[in-house]
This record gives C-alpha cells, sequence and structure tokens, in this order.
C-alpha cells in the first residue's frame, strides 16, 4: 500500500482537515503515501488513481462511486462517515475510525465483493415492495427503542387497511411464483436487515446470491404474530422452519410482476415500475476489509425456493378482493380437503368399534383401579371425537348426509362402549366409589367450558391440517370415553344416581364440543351465516337445557367453597381444624381433623360443632377425626 488515493466529501472538508486527515497521519506515519481528493459529485471518467482507493464518502456519494469502482477495478477500503449507515453494513465497516484503520492495515490482500442491484440501481440495504404502510415501518423496526415501538404502532394501525398484492416472480431457474402478499423484501446479506434476519437467520460466509422473503399472512392474528416476534429479543441463528405465512427464495436474480406498476423503495427510496429486476453481480469490487465476510466456493450454488404455504391458486384472488380478516378463512382447496377427511371420519368402521371396545374396557379398568395413567390412555384410544367434529360440520351445513353418518357412527361408539363397559363391569366383584369415580358423578358449568374449549381445539386442528396432531391432546382435555364407562359402571351396579351423573356429563361434552366445533368452522368460513343459523340456534338451545342442571351443581360447588375456605385453619373453641371437606349437602356433613394439645372428649366435639353451626348459620353433621399436638 504505498500509494493510496483517499477520495473524501468535499461538502465536510473541515471535519476532514482538523478531525479525519490527523488521525490518519498518527495511525498510518509521515511515510504512508497519501493522496486527498476531494468528491462533490464530480466525473471521474478521465481520472485512474494508482494504488487502492480509501473511501470517506456519505451513502449517497457510494450509490454513485461504487459502480465505478467495480467498472475501473479499483481497490477499495472503506472509512466511517456520518452519512454512512447502509454501506457501514454493507461492508461491515467499523464505525470508529481506528478500528476501521485496523480492518484496512490487517487485512493482507483485497477481497472480492459482490454487488447487488435492482433495475440496474446498485443497492446497499434492501429492496421492498409491497403496502408502504406496511412495508416501509416493517423495515425500519430494527432502529433504536423508540422508533421500534413507533414504527411498530404504525404498521398495527394499517394492518386492517390492507389487503394482500398479487405479485408474480420469476427465479434465475426459471421457477415461477405467483402468489399474494402484503410485501416482499430483497437482500444480499439477510443480516444486513432485521427483517431479513429474524427470518431467515445470520449467514456466515458471503454467496453470490440474494435473499428474498415474502410476507403474505391471511390473518391479522398472523400479522400480530408477525409483529409480536418482531419486538421480542431472540436468538437469530438460520431457521429450520419458516412461520406459515412467510415464503423465502435464494437466487442469484429475480424479476417481479404485480397487477398494476409495483411501488417499491430502494434503501428507502420510494420507486415505482412495471417491472423490478434484482440480481446480483459476483466479484466485481475488491475491498481490502479484514471485517468482510468470507466468500464461500466450496459448494455449488443452489437455488432454495421455500413457498409450500403460501397463497396460491383460486387463493390468491380471493384476499387481493378483501381486507384481511381477523383469522384465516378456508379457501376452496382447504375446503375440499376438510370435508372429504371429515366424511372418512363419519364412516363406521372395523378398526373404529375396535377402538372403542379396547377404549372402553381399558377405561372400566382404570376407573375400578383408581388409575388416571390408565384411564388417560383410554381417552388417548378412543377415537371418539373424530366423528363428533364431522357431525359439527354437518350441522353447520345442515348436511343431511355428513349428520346421519357421524350420527351413527357416534352412537355405534356409545353404545359399544356402554355394552362392553357393562358386560366388564358384572365381572369384576367391587362396588365402591373412589375418587375418579366420583369425579365424574357431579359435572358443573366448569365442565361445559371444558367441551367449549376442546370443541375450538378439535375444529380448528381438524380444519389447519399442520396441527392435526393435537387432536390427542383435545382428546385428553374432554375425556368423552371415562364419562361412558362410569355410566355403563352405573348400570353394571344398577345404579341409576351413579348413571344419570356420568351420562350427563357426557351429553355435556358432547353438546358443548358441538356447538363450539360449529361456531369454530363458521368463524373459519367453512359455511355462511344463513345456511348455519339453524344448526346453531338448535344447538345453543339444546345446550342451555343441559346447562340448567350444570348451573344448580356449580352453585353447590361455590358453596362447598366457601364452607371449606370458612373452616379450613379455623381455630375453634381452642381447636384447629385441618383438612375440611364437604361429604354431602343436604344435609350438610362436614369432615375434618380437629388438632388439639390434649385429648378431647365427646363434650369438647359437640362445643367444635356448635362453633361451627354458629359460624356457618345452619346445622351441620361433623365426622371428625381428634389429634393430640405435643
Amino acid at each position: 500500500m504505498s500509494s493510496t488515493t483517499l477520495i473524501y466529501d468535499a461538502t465536510q472538508k473541515n471535519v476532514f482537515d482538523t478531525d479525519i486527515l490527523p488521525k490518519l497521519t498518527a495511525f498510518l506515519g509521515e511515510s504512508f503515501a497519501l493522496t486527498p481528493l476531494a468528491y462533490e459529485g464530480q466525473s471521474l471518467a478521465d481520472w485512474s488513481p494508482e494504488g487502492e482507493v480509501w473511501l470517506w464518502l456519505g451513502d449517497d456519494a457510494l450509490y454513485e462511486l461504487l459502480p465505478w469502482a467495480a467498472k475501473e477495478g479499483w481497490t477499495v477500503g472503506f472509512l466511517p462517515h456520518p452519512e454512512m449507515a447502509r454501506s457501514l453494513r454493507a461492508f461491515r465497516i467499523p464505525e470508529q475510525l481506528t478500528s476501521a484503520l485496523e480492518a484496512l492495515t490487517e487485512a493482507e490482500t483485497a477481497q472480492s465483493a459482490d454487488l447487488l442491484y435492482c433495475n440496474e440501481q446498485l443497492v446497499l440495504g434492501s429492496v421492498m415492495m409491497g403496502h408502504p404502510s406496511l412495508m416501509k415501518p416493517a423495515s425500519l423496526v430494527d432502529e433504536s427503542v423508540w422508533c421500534k415501538f413507533k414504527n411498530l404502532w404504525l404498521m398495527t394501525a394499517n394492518i386492517s387497511k390492507n389487503c394482500l398484492l398479487p405479485f408474480e416472480c420469476q427465479t434465475a431457474k426459471e421457477t415461477d411464483i405467483h402468489t399474494a402478499a402484503l410485501g416482499v423484501t430483497l437482500v444480499y446479506r439477510p443480516g444486513n436487515s432485521e427483517f431479513t434476519k429474524r427470518v431467515v437467520g445470520e449467514t456466515e460466509k458471503d454467496e453470490p446470491m440474494l435473499h428474498a422473503v415474502i410476507l403474505a399472512p391471511t390473518s391479522i392474528v398472523q400479522v400480530l404474530h408477525f409483529l409480536f416476534t418482531k419486538v421480542l429479543p431472540r436468538d437469530v441463528r438460520a431457521r429450520k422452519t419458516l412461520p406459515d405465512y412467510v415464503g423465502y427464495v435464494k437466487t442469484e436474480h429475480i424479476d417481479i410482476h404485480g397487477g398494476d406498476a409495483l411501488q417499491f423503495s430502494v434503501d428507502g427510496e420510494t420507486l415505482q415500475a412495471d417491472k423490478v429486476s434484482v440480481r446480483v453481480e459476483a466479484d466485481v469490487l475488491a475491498v481490502r476489509n479484514a471485517r468482510l465476510p468470507e466468500k464461500d466456493t466450496s459448494k455449488e450454488l443452489k437455488e432454495t425456493v421455500k413457498i409450500q404455504r403460501l397463497p396460491k391458486g383460486q387463493a390468491v384472488k380471493e384476499l387481493i378482493n378483501r381486507r384481511l380478516p381477523w383469522i384465516h378463512h378456508a379457501d376452496q382447496e382447504e375446503l375440499r380437503e376438510t370435508f372429504v377427511t371429515l366424511k372418512e371420519n363419519a364412516q363406521t368402521s372395523e378398526s373404529y368399534l375396535v377402538l372403542m371396545i379396547l377404549a372402553a374396557l381399558l377405561s372400566t379398568v382404570g376407573l375400578f383401579a383408581n388409575s388416571a395413567p390408565v384411564i388417560i390412555g383410554a381417552m388417548i384410544l378412543a377415537p371418539l371425537m373424530s366423528p363428533i367434529i364431522s357431525f359439527s360440520m354437518g350441522v353447520l351445513r345442515q348436511s343431511s348426509e355428513l349428520i346421519v353418518a357421524s350420527g351413527k357412527t357416534l352412537m355405534a361408539g356409545v353404545g359399544v362402549s356402554l355394552l362392553f363397559g357393562t358386560l366388564l363391569t358384572l365381572m369384576i366383584p367391587l362396588q365402591i366409589i373412589n375418587s375418579e369415580i366420583g369425579a365424574r358423578l357431579s359435572p358443573n358449568l366448569l365442565d361445559l367450558g371444558v367441551a367449549i374449549l376442546s370443541g375450538i381445539a378439535g375444529a380448528y386442528a381438524s380444519a389447519r391440517h399442520e396441527v392435526a396432531k393435537s387432536l390427542a391432546g383435545v382428546a385428553i382435555a374432554v375425556a368423552l370415553v371415562p364419562p361412558l364407562s362410569v355410566a355403563a359402571i352405573g348400570i353394571g351396579w344398577w345404579d341409576w344416581q351413579v348413571f344419570w351423573g356420568a351420562f350427563l356429563l357426557f351429553l355435556t361434552n358432547l353438546v358443548g364440543i358441538i356447538l363450539a366445533a360449529s361456531a369454530t368452522f363458521l368463524f373459519l368460513g367453512f359455511s355462511a351465516f344463513h345456511v348455519a343459523k339453524k344448526g346453531l340456534i338448535l344447538s345453543l338451545a339444546v345446550a342451555a337445557v343441559i346447562s340448567i342442571p350444570l348451573v344448580f351443581a356449580f352453585g353447590s360447588l361455590v358453596q362447598e367453597q366457601k364452607v371449606v375456605y370458612t373452616l379450613e385453619g379455623a381455630r375453634l373453641e381452642g381447636v384447629e381444624l385441618r383438612d375440611v371437606r364437604i361429604r354431602s349437602n343436604n344435609p350438610l356433613v362436614i369432615s375434618s381433623r380437629l388438632l388439639s394439645d390434649q385429648a378431647m372428649t365427646v363434650q369438647d366435639v359437640d362445643a367444635v360443632k356448635a362453633a361451627i353451626e354458629q359460624r356457618l348459620h345452619q346445622p351441620v353433621q361433623l365426622e371428625a377425626t381428634t389429634a393430640v399436638i405435643r
């Protein structure tokens, strides 16, 4: 580096003379041959510098100089300039002058760098296209904390005002992409933009390829998820899977068309064109910088296209003509796939009956053994959830074919469960209500709430094939088979109180699931409201009737909890009450352990009973166990 030309910003000559040049002389020494050249936009066509060229210029000047430097074969080095924000990131230039000089002098040789162009215009940061009200704030979320939240607020405020735009893309390998998206972002290095970095992750080595991220949410919920993940700090290593609403393309160049003239921005400058062509020119600029990432020359360049979950076909036409819904509505392809699956689930098959019989037997054994793990295994094994979800769709769309088929399958499952559960109960010489059996004898409004939430989850999992694996968790949550098994135990014992309590719980689950699943399918766009109205009203009416005994049971539960809260740990007549339980409500029977520092007599227990009655303002029966504390 015996001869070096330093091109500096003429508009900031005073800063250069008083601050930059003295530091350069101090760092490099008086013997270093450095020729300053003031740049103020003049043509350099007739100027051929000898040796390397160092640049102390802002981004605006570099847009003009770097293509010329690449054409003329210059070897360039960069010194940090106050107006050099995008170049700093693009060429990994240290922000401190001393560090930048160290990066220059530590590099033994210059490294070939690639340049990104958009419609023949140099790109130092990113190309963004789509709705300016959403994509421009998205490009700025990596600024200061205040700027981050301000732009996130701008994006949130504009979500409901926009619909997706049509995009037609063709990659270097002539792969055609037809989709609808809020916007597309293109960069050379994913780390150059916080937007692409958080989707693709950082790359360790540079390749002569551009990275395109397609943001195509089909609902406001997905947009909110995107915004939420932009705020929270997290690891930005390369992701193995992309969000459902994001597509990713890595290629050497890409051509993009829109329905009309495309609005796009190059490093924040708003432009418009009928076609946007973005390409990477490989190894066109020699850069001396020890901080520049290493070029990857170890493998053949391969194009990557990940667009499997982006809108396509008829869905594109539907999405570009309407504003984003709160949640994704099913398109025609999804409707067909879901209906085919639900019709298959509505059929009575040999495997369905076998699994129902095994689940009923397993659940009955688990109930007698008072074993929660065995009962959970029966919940997972039972396929009863599938025909119920199919029945819900039939109710929603008033499809008699689906209602009849799934109804028969449901009744067959219930029938074999009661039959084989009863037969097994008659064979087992036990007749005691343990905790697992007793827990299913008094359903209340909380059980209806569980059923409703499970119905929502079941319908959503059926409509979204990527989350269908969660149906096992839904089956565990709603627990359809154990109540049937307890009802079968009631039949086997000839105890109609046990049968009715357990069967009411099953009916609660069944009605809650049907109502919630139908409403969820309606919300997801599987039926028009005028078609679904009759089925929803009928389901709601049945749920209201079922809720009557549940309301009374819930009221009793609340009263029991109040009594327990009032008495647990209380000291009455010098005695402490522990482990308070309600054995019965009519009459009120209370079981408790009485702790005293001396042996208790019958008179002492009577005194405690009287104190309890005085506190509760009603007569009670006390089942007491006494204990002496020493």
